[in-house]
C-alpha cells in the first residue's frame, strides 16, 4: 500500500470532517459501530448480507442513528451515500486476526480479503480502529496528538540547527584545507533525519485534521532549503559528479532510508558511489567540493548552469580564480550570469562565507 494512500484515507476520518463527527457521536454514545468503504457494493455481495438497502445521501447525523441498530453500515468512499445498514459481514473465516471482539474479527478479515477500508467503533474500549488491506490502526485523542506534535517538531528544530551549524563548519574546514569526507556524511545525515522526521510527521499531521493546520506549517518552515541543501552536498562531493537525472535518483533513494539506515556510514558512502566503508575510512579521506552549492547560492543561476560550472572548473578554489571570460565559456552563461558570478565571489572572498537563502 502506498503511504500518500494510507494519509488521504486517515485524513477522511480526522477531526473536523463529517464521518469523524459521526463517529465521535457513536463513540460517545457507547453504541458501538462498524463502517464499511466499498466502491461499488455490488462486487461485494457475496461477503455480506444488506438488512437494509438505503441508497440515502450521506449525512452525520443519520450514520449515528443507523450504528444504533446491529450489523454493519455500508457507505460509498467519496462519503456522499450511505449505501446500507444493519449489513451481515460474511468473510474468509479462515483469514487470520489478532482480534478480539467479533466487530473487530470482522472488520480484519473483510478488509484482508477486499482491500477496502473498514472502521470499527468499539463500545466496551471506547476506541476506533481502521483495518485497511493488512493494515489496522487505532487513533489517538486530540490531546496525545498534539503532545506527539509538539514533541516532533522540538526534535526536527533541533536536527535542523545541528544541519545549519555542520554546514557551516565545512565551510570553515574546506577554507582550511582539513575538510574530510567523514565531515561531510555526518552533515547529510543530519539533513536526512530532518527530512525523515517531518516525513513521518505526516501521519501525526493528517490524523490531527483541522487541528494540525499550524504544525504543518511550522514543519514546512523547518523543512525549507533543508533539501536543497543535501543536493547541494551529493553534487559537491560525490565520488563523480552527477547530471541532472541522477541526482534526483540518489536524493529520492537517500531519502526513502530508515532511521538506521540513515546513521550508517557506508550506506551513505555507497549512494555517493564510494567504495569505503567505515567512519574511519571516512575520516582519513580529505576532499574539496566542486563549487556547486555556491553556484546555486547566486540569484538566478539554474542548477543545470551550477553543474556546468563543476564540471568546468572542478573545484571551488579553481572557481574562485575564474575570470569572467572564463566563465562566459562555460555553458548556459551570457554576460550578466557571468559578471554575477563575479560579484558573488568578490563578495565571498571579502566576507569568506557562502550566504544560504532562508537559513
Amino acid at each position: 500500500m502506498e503511504r500518500s494512500e494510507l494519509i488521504e484515507k486517515i485524513k477522511k476520518i480526522a477531526p473536523g470532517t463529517p464521518l469523524r463527527h459521526a463517529l465521535d457521536d457513536i463513540q460517545d454514545a457507547s453504541v458501538g459501530g462498524l463502517i464499511f468503504f466499498v466502491d461499488d457494493y455490488k462486487k461485494y455481495g457475496q461477503l455480506m448480507q444488506i438488512g437494509f438497502l438505503l441508497n440515502c445521501q450521506f449525512n452525520p447525523n443519520k450514520l449515528y442513528e443507523l450504528a444504533k441498530m446491529d450489523g454493519a453500515i455500508v457507505v460509498d468512499d467519496d462519503l456522499t451515500t450511505i449505501v446500507g445498514a444493519n449489513v451481515q459481514l460474511i468473510p474468509d473465516h479462515t483469514i487470520p486476526t489478532n482480534q478480539t471482539g467479533m466487530r473487530h474479527r470482522a472488520a480484519e478479515r473483510m478488509a484482508r480479503e477486499t482491500g477496502r477500508m473498514l472502521v470499527a467503533v468499539s463500545k466496551r474500549r471506547n476506541t476506533m480502529t481502521i483495518f485497511l488491506g493488512d493494515y489496522v490502526y487505532t487513533l489517538n485523542s486530540v490531546e496525545t496528538l498534539t503532545s506527539k506534535i509538539t514533541q516532533t517538531i522540538r526534535t526536527a528544530e533541533k536536527y535542523k540547527e545541528a544541519f545549519i551549524e555542520a554546514l557551516q563548519g565545512i565551510e570553515f574546514m574546506e577554507r582550511a584545507g582539513s575538510l574530510t569526507l567523514f565531515d561531510v556524511v555526518k552533515t547529510i545525515q543530519k539533513g536526512l533525519m530532518v527530512v525523515l522526521i517531518c516525513e513521518e510527521a505526516d501521519f501525526t499531521i493528517a490524523e490531527l485534521g483541522n487541528h494540525g493546520r499550524f504544525p504543518a506549517m511550522q514543519l514546512a518552515e523547518i523543512l525549507v532549503n533543508v533539501n536543497e541543501e543535501i543536493e547541494n552536498l551529493i553534487l559537491d562531493f560525490s565520488e563523480e559528479l552527477v547530471d541532472q537525472d541522477s541526482l534526483e535518483e540518489v536524493f529520492e533513494e537517500m531519502k526513502s532510508l530508515s532511521e538506521k539506515e540513515i546513521s550508517s556510514f557506508g550506506v551513505i558512502l555507497r549512494h555517493m558511489g564510494y567504495e569505503i566503508n567505515t567512519a574511519s575510512q571516512a575520516v582519513e579521506y580529505f576532499i574539496r567540493s566542486r563549487g556547486i552549492r555556491f553556484a546555486r547560492h547566486i540569484p538566478r543561476i539554474p542548477l543545470q548552469v551550477a553543474i556546468n560550472l563543476g564540471k568546468e572548473f572542478g573545484t571551488f578554489s579553481n572557481l574562485l580564480e575564474s575570470t569572467e571570460d572564463e566563465l562566459k565559456d562555460v555553458d548556459g552563461i551570457g554576460e550578466k550570469r557571468a559578471s554575477a558570478i563575479r560579484h558573488a565571489i568578490d563578495v565571498y572572498k571579502k566576507s569568506g562565507e557562502i550566504t544560504i537563502p532562508g537559513f
